[in-house]
């Protein structure tokens, strides 16, 4: 995969971790999502560069070039990012996650608070607010696909489908057109990434207990038209968050937020990532 930013550091956690290190400034780390990789978050990367701040890009485990891992937890994936950080020496550092990148963002707020500071989360609430799906026909129907790809046996051939990733992608965010997608593809077609995305569903699914209270201050952007996680799941749970929470909802945009208003969503985070 070419991002433009060279070659990763390949970081040893519970497996190999590929880390691009770019820019120079404060450190954030950014964590992508499903179906995504770190090419696909270039439009925020980008901008927090120009910002001043230096990013520390990994893949998240089982999406290549990091390797596989054995248990894809998101509390054990906030282990490995801690992982990261000591490689880098780093004793704290704040985190933006979209989409799985924004669960675990949320387990290091929770678990590793001291290693982080303060959290942004793009279009994913705390954990607790997915039970808004339990209670809802519509919610029920719009997280279909999670249930898909956690326990069909057609899961790993499903997450490297080009014709229905281009689905989803149409369902989640209605007409974005994004650069980096034919990457983002070749990333998920790769052998062995698709059971990773099945794992990390699957795993997260039977999981026992679950995120804690997120206990430092943290910034969560979500969009109108976002098509894969409806506005009822982020309401609610302020308590959730007992260093407070910033919650906004971005109008007009779907679950690729920081694609789709890359300027006022970078412009956003960049104001909370410098309030003191």
């Amino acid at each position: 995969m070419s991002t433009g930013w060279g070659e990763p550091r390949i970081v040893r956690a519970r497996g190999d971790v590929a880390v691009w290190d770019v820019g120079a400034g404060d450190p954030v780390l950014v964590l992508h999502g499903f179906p995504d990789c770190p090419q696909g978050m270039r439009p925020l990367v980008e901008r927090l560069l120009a910002a001043g701040f230096r990013c520390l890009v990994p893949s998240l485990p089982g999406y290549d070039p990091s390797g596989p891992v054995d248990d894809y937890r998101t509390a054990a994936v906030a282990r490995d990012m801690v992982a990261v950080l000591d490689a880098h020496g780093f004793d704290a550092c704040p985190v933006v996650g979209h989409d799985w990148g924004g669960c675990v963002a949320l387990d290091l707020g929770a678990d590793h608070p001291e290693r982080v500071g303060r959290v942004v989360s793009l279009a994913i609430p705390h954990p607790d607010g997915f039970a808004a799906r339990r209670m809802d026909l519509q919610e029920q129907k719009t997280a279909a696909y999670a249930w898909i790809l956690a326990y069909s046996g057609a899961a790993a051939r499903l997450a490297a489908d080009p014709v229905w990733l281009d689905q989803i992608q149409a369902e989640w965010s209605p007409g974005l057109e994004r650069e980096a997608w034919d990457a983002v593809k070749d990333v998920l077609a790769r052998p062995g990434v698709g059971e990773a995305v099945h794992r990390w569903y699957r795993d997260d699914f039977e999981a026992s207990g679950g995120t804690g209270d997120v206990r430092v201050p943290t910034l969560m952007l979500h969009g109108t038209d976002d098509g894969c996680i409806r506005p009822a799941c982020f309401r609610g749970f302020a308590g959730r968050f007992p260093a407070g929470l910033d919650l906004e909802e971005r109008p007009g945009v779907g679950h690729w937020l920081h694609v789709e208003d890359p300027d006022g969503v970078a412009d956003r985070i960049v104001a909370f990532l410098r309030t003191r």
